[in-house]
């Protein structure tokens, strides 16, 4: 058996620009930063990043409860599977906040990585080949009349998907969306409103979304609505409401979800993030992974599972605000707006300075 110590560390600040959605009033982001450390120096990094609003747990109770990592050495086993890895860590040091349970799980998997010098996604999916995953740009403004100038500019800039945060005025939002849908007829372009639409409206407004021939419309309405929002010809994907395994259930049953957003911050890990992908295929739905505007350890960590799983959909891991409160860094998932097959070790990670610094 080898022992790995932990060490958590708190990252903060200010954010220079706004986000957008649900996290629309954080204007702070914090970061728990767990770090697994063998005697001969291997490494392995996690992230727990709980945000206000929107993760059903606190950063405060995410770092209490990892630092109670640090009493006592983790062991593993170096030649055991990676599941037996995780599942002996977990029985041993039992953690309830989701956040938490992402950050032990990647770090535990980055350790193992630069073990086997192997990437994770290989680590959590064997020497099958991996083709790559696009990655969906975010529109950082609330303001309609300023979306058809920027999607030409990400456009132009690159950018293959794209993705509106609506529901603050959904009247100037549509016809902004019907201008950059005249002007971009073949753009994959997906809607998240946060649940915001009320279900009369909505319905109210469904043929003009159903011309737009959006690739999915996530989380529209309040989850007593989706009864009625189902019998829309929408192309509707779930979020937030994979936090209610009845509700999701029903609604995957229904046949009428074309998708999941997977997000393991919010899910409570990577093997959580399996479960939920194969829930979704058994229901005929497709997945995608995303994040909650997390830290540079959790893209990585994300970026890996979508490798992994192979998704079929563009994932939602752009460049966001937070970011720019980390020392600069290399992910070698991430090569422009494309998650792409790699041989660099574990997370496959790199930190002009630490995180900590």
């Amino acid at each position: 058996m080898t022992e790995l110590h932990a060490q958590i560390d708190l990252l903060e600040g200010e954010l220079s620009d706004a986000l957008v959605g649900g996290a629309d009033r954080v204007v702070r982001r914090a970061f728990t930063v767990l770090r697994l450390m063998r005697g001969d120096g291997t490494t392995g990094l996690g992230e727990a990043s709980a945000l206000p609003g929107y993760s059903p747990d606190s950063i405060a109770d995410v770092t209490d409860e990892l630092r109670r990592l640090a009493n006592e050495p983790i062991l593993v086993d170096p030649l055991a599977s990676p599941l037996e890895i995780l599942v002996a860590a977990f029985t041993a040091h039992p953690l309830h906040q989701a956040s938490s349970r992402f950050a032990l799980e990647t770090s535990l998997l980055d350790w193992l990585g630069h073990t086997r010098t192997e990437p994770v996604h290989r680590v959590l999916g064997g020497d099958a080949g991996r083709r790559t995953v696009p990655i969906a740009d975010l529109v950082m403004t609330s303001d309609p009349s300023s979306w058809h100038a920027r999607i030409d500019g990400l456009l132009a800039d690159g950018a293959t998907h794209v993705k509106l945060k609506i529901g603050a005025d959904l009247e100037h939002e549509i016809k902004a969306i019907r201008s950059i849908r005249k002007a971009h007829p073949t753009l994959p372009l997906r809607l998240d409103a946060n649940r915001s639409i009320p279900v009369a409206v909505l319905r109210r407004h469904a043929a003009s979304f159903e011309a737009m021939e959006l690739e999915l419309i996530e989380e529209p309405v309040a989850s007593e609505d989706w009864p009625i929002a189902l019998g829309l010809p929408l192309p509707f994907a779930l979020d937030e409401t994979l936090l209610d395994d009845a509700l999701s259930q029903r609604l995957l049953e229904s046949g009428r979800i074309a998708a999941v957003v997977i997000k393991p911050m919010v899910l409570g890990g990577l093997r959580a993030s399996f479960q939920i992908a194969e829930k979704a295929a058994a229901h005929g739905a497709r997945y995608l992974v995303s994040h909650t505007f997390d830290g540079p350890i959790a893209r990585a960590a994300t970026a890996e599972l979508a490798l992994a799983l192979q998704t079929e959909l563009a994932a939602g891991l752009g460049e966001h605000p937070a970011l720019g409160l980390w020392p600069p860094h290399r992910i070698a998932a991430i090569r422009d707006r494309q998650i792409v097959p790699h041989e660099a070790p574990g997370l496959g990670l790199q930190f002009a300075e630490d995180p900590d610094a």
